[in-house]
């Protein structure tokens, strides 16, 4: 099968440990490319921790099979996106790419253990595809403002998997991440600490005038490197701004909910502040439009903006695109 791939094993960490975040994992699965594309087993070989040498037995056979698969998929032409999450005790390295000899995109699967080393590598068919949503030409009703002070930038956002991990999901189809990017880094310092993020803290604002109809506090926010994937959203709010249509907001600060169920909220009024709980790993604001007031069993809704500015320029109506800088018309 052309998308055998190299092998789909997670092992156990040793006991000793590396610092890791979501930059560090990118930056180390773009450095293993070029062995990959070349089909280069020996430099992989090194990386490899002990549960993965043993599940390969001996580098002669990870060569063989490195030189099987490679033969099958050929050298990575390009790389149409990239992530990178925790999973069970595991940073992984997902990049989408173009392989040479392969008809379809696959995607590069690296997991690393905590101690930095590499526990498991695949190569496998691209299976995902965006939700079929029957809301692909539906017109924002309400005027929705972006949910932020000063210029932010979209970390994911679109209709394409390739510049928005939520567009497989039904309720997340056209859903935005947002952080704030200074000198090509979302962070300073050295980013092990929630408070070295540029938009930790940040006051979120309310896109539209509304009520809000659901809220939930109390999740703590998750330090560096670990995630909560049992309370997804964290500590959010939802707000009903009529016509059939809600904004989520999640991802906020424990304790600094500043409404509560039933209030009206008036547009860009702060209502929270960013943070990093629930399945998060690192400080950003998740942002989805959608056609109910619950979190499960709603479709997402594609999220005009109006009165911007993106990348310097002023815009009176637009979706916003994964890369993009964005701030409201009239603030710096």
């Amino acid at each position: 099968m052309v998308f055998q791939g190299l092998i789909a094993i997670l092992v156990q960490a040793s006991s000793e440990t590396v610092v890791l975040d979501s930059v560090a994992v990118i930056a180390q699965g773009r450095a293993l490319h070029p062995f990959v594309s070349a089909g280069d087993p020996g430099p992989l070989w090194t990386r490899f921790d002990d549960t993965m040498r043993g599940a390969m037995r001996d580098s002669a056979n990870f060569a063989r099979l490195m030189s099987g698969i490679h033969g099958q998929v050929g050298a990575i032409d390009s790389v149409l996106s990239e992530e990178a999450v925790r999973e069970r005790g595991f940073w992984v390295y997902r990049a989408r790419c173009r392989f040479s000899k392969a008809p379809q995109p696959a995607r590069l699967v690296i997991a690393f253990a905590a101690n930095g080393r590499i526990g498991g590598l695949s190569v496998q068919p691209d299976e995902r595809k965006p939700f079929p949503s029957k809301f692909l030409d539906y017109q924002t009703r309400t005027r929705l403002s972006p949910p932020f002070e000063g210029e932010w930038f979209v970390f994911w956002g679109g209709r394409t998997l390739e510049q928005n991990h939520h567009a497989g999901s039904r309720s997340q189809r056209f859903a935005h991440d947002v952080t704030i990017m200074k000198d090509g880094r979302t962070y300073a310092g050295d980013g092990k600490k929630l408070e070295d993020y540029h938009c930790y803290g940040q006051p979120v604002l309310a896109p539209a005038a509304g009520t809000v109809v659901w809220l939930e506090d109390g999740h703590p926010d998750q330090a560096i490197g670990s995630s909560d994937p049992s309370h997804p959203i964290g500590n959010g709010v939802i707000i009903d701004h009529g016509q059939g249509e809600f904004s989520l907001l999640a991802h906020f600060q424990p304790g600094s909910i500043e409404v509560r169920k039933g209030d009206a909220v008036r547009s860009r009024q702060p209502i929270a502040r960013c943070g990093n709980s629930g399945n998060t790993s690192e400080p950003h604001l998740h942002y989805q439009l959608q056609n109910g007031p619950t979190r499960e069993n709603v479709d997402g809704l594609p999220a005009f903006f109006v009165d911007l500015v993106v990348d310097g320029k002023e815009v009176e109506r637009a979706e916003l695109l994964r890369g993009q800088r964005v701030r409201s018309k009239g603030t710096k």
